[in-house]
């Protein structure tokens, strides 16, 4: 009978899950603010003030610059509720959203990141007297920013009303490790003391492991460990990052679904910069007293220059006094990979021969080099095929008979090509698929490619890629190869 009765509500809760942007039902009955500010560097704009007492139920931002992933990084988001002295919220504007650094798109049920950068925050945020926000540029070019913010009466009431907080905040140059090593490092999130409702937590971070496989080069083996009110032992004590963010094995996939996302991962596996979100919109946390949340940073083998930010979303009563600290210019850089690398035959790639793929095919007027410290030796070939059933081929010897597990690294791009696999004219399927499409709408990766190739002899062999279609690049960094 229930089912039958609430039948309007879980459709339209289902509605929500699916598309928030376009189901998201906001109770305002006012127009939204618009926003538009110029930000000159080493300057900061007021975007917006209103009275209260009231709340927005939703806030659009959408940030131009000629960089904008500097821009994303470097212009810092402050909202300033009933002149609290620091701000709730303080945060790079493009970590803000959950999804830093850059653009990647996502969608989930309080934030939508939309290809064109438009970044969209449901998360409500009362005021008593004033709301005020404010846009500092911390970089060296001039900023333009635009939006709307949308006002909604609210009843505040002194002794449950609270304000919305995000602080942001990073640590660069940090070495991951493990408890055979160093020993696991607790990342605080949010130490507080007061009153409020713990609501989402979101990372940024920088891996630059060299490790071409999950098991290796994973970075979140640690728990989260959770303390609410006088807690001497966690109330909550996870059982690993990957299961915190609601996925398991050390995940490489893109994906966002309404409370839990990966927008953004590098690779190859979990190399690069990698972003998470959880929300607590089934699971909020409450505390009375105070909260202390941390997260292990716990990897399977020490990595120096690591870089870990990270936001704990929550609501408070005024008064929550915290432990944040002011965000200075070495915090807001990008950090970035070393200039070149080379894959390291450890823990999955044990016994693994690597060779750059540009030493092992000729190069022709269909090949090409890009740059980047995602890629083997600081470069990736791009092979652009005129017509569909171009080949490429390359040298591959071995040293002794056996089966062999090949690893491809490739490029996953928008408008990537796509291609078939074999040696000495046996079919070899790249993780079980007869054909490998390159094609993404996000960031570009590097990604793994493996497959089997049975009864190998030893000496000389020809790996030949036979391209789908013609026009579509396909990028190459390194092959792998191993006897089983």
């Amino acid at each position: 009978r229930d089912l039958k009765s609430h039948v309007s509500r879980i459709r339209q809760a289902v509605a929500v899950l699916a598309d928030s942007d376009r189901n998201w039902t906001y109770r305002s009955k006012h127009d939204p603010v618009e926003i538009a500010v110029n930000v000159a560097p080493q300057a900061s704009s007021e975007a917006l003030k209103l009275e209260g007492p009231g709340a927005l139920e939703r806030l659009v931002l959408k940030v131009d610059a000629p960089d904008i992933e500097k821009a994303l990084r470097q212009t810092l988001l402050l909202v300033q509720c009933d002149a609290d002295p620091w701000g709730q919220v303080q945060s790079p504007v493009g970590d803000f959203f959950g999804a830093g650094p850059g653009v990647n798109p996502y969608r989930s049920v309080p934030f939508t990141v939309a290809p064109d950068a438009t970044m969209t925050c449901r998360y409500v945020m009362p005021y008593k007297e004033s709301i005020r926000i404010l846009l500092q540029n911390r970089g060296d070019q001039e900023v333009t920013v635009t939006g709307s913010a949308l006002p909604a009466d609210y009843a505040w009431k002194d002794d449950s009303s609270m304000h919305f907080r995000a602080r942001w905040r990073i640590d660069h140059g940090l070495v991951a490790s493990n408890r055979q090593t160093t020993g696991v490092q607790d990342q605080p999130f949010l130490v507080a003391r007061g009153a409020g409702v713990y609501v989402g937590t979101a990372v940024m971070l920088l891996n630059p492991n060299t490790v071409p496989t999950s098991w290796g080069n994973w970075w979140g083996e640690g728990d989260e460990k959770i303390f609410v009110d006088d807690d001497s032992r966690p109330s909550i004590f996870g059982t690993g990052t990957e299961d915190y963010f609601n996925y398991a094995w050390s995940a490489n996939d893109i994906f966002a679904y309404p409370f839990c996302g990966q927008p953004r991962n590098d690779g190859p596996a979990n190399r690069g910069h990698v972003a998470n979100f959880r929300w607590h919109i089934l699971d909020p946390l409450p505390f009375k007293r105070g909260i202390a949340f941390y997260m292990e940073l716990f990897s399977h083998e020490p990595t120096p220059g690591f870089s870990y930010g990270r936001i704990g979303y929550h609501y408070a009563l005024p008064g929550l006094i915290d432990d944040h600290v002011p965000l200075t210019d070495e915090d807001l850089r990008i950090p970035q990979l070393p200039a070149t690398w080379e894959p390291s035959a450890r823990f999955g790639a044990n016994k693994f021969e690597f060779r750059a793929c540009e030493d092992l095919t000729e190069i022709t007027e269909q090949t090409k080099f890009e740059t980047g410290g995602l890629w083997q030796g600081g470069r990736v070939l791009v092979w652009t095929p005129t017509k569909a059933e171009d080949k490429l081929t390359f040298d591959l010897t071995v040293p002794e008979s056996g089966d062999y597990t090949l690893m491809v690294a490739c490029m996953l791009r928008p408008g990537g090509g796509a291609f078939h696999a074999d040696v000495d004219g046996n079919a070899v399927p790249l993780e079980g698929k007869d054909s490998v499409n390159l094609a993404i709408s996000g960031t570009v990766q590097s990604r793994v490619m493996g497959g089997q190739i049975k009864g190998l002899e030893a000496g000389q062999h020809k790996l030949t890629l036979t391209a789908v279609e013609a026009g579509r690049p396909i990028g190459l960094d390194f092959l792998g190869y191993q006897r089983h």
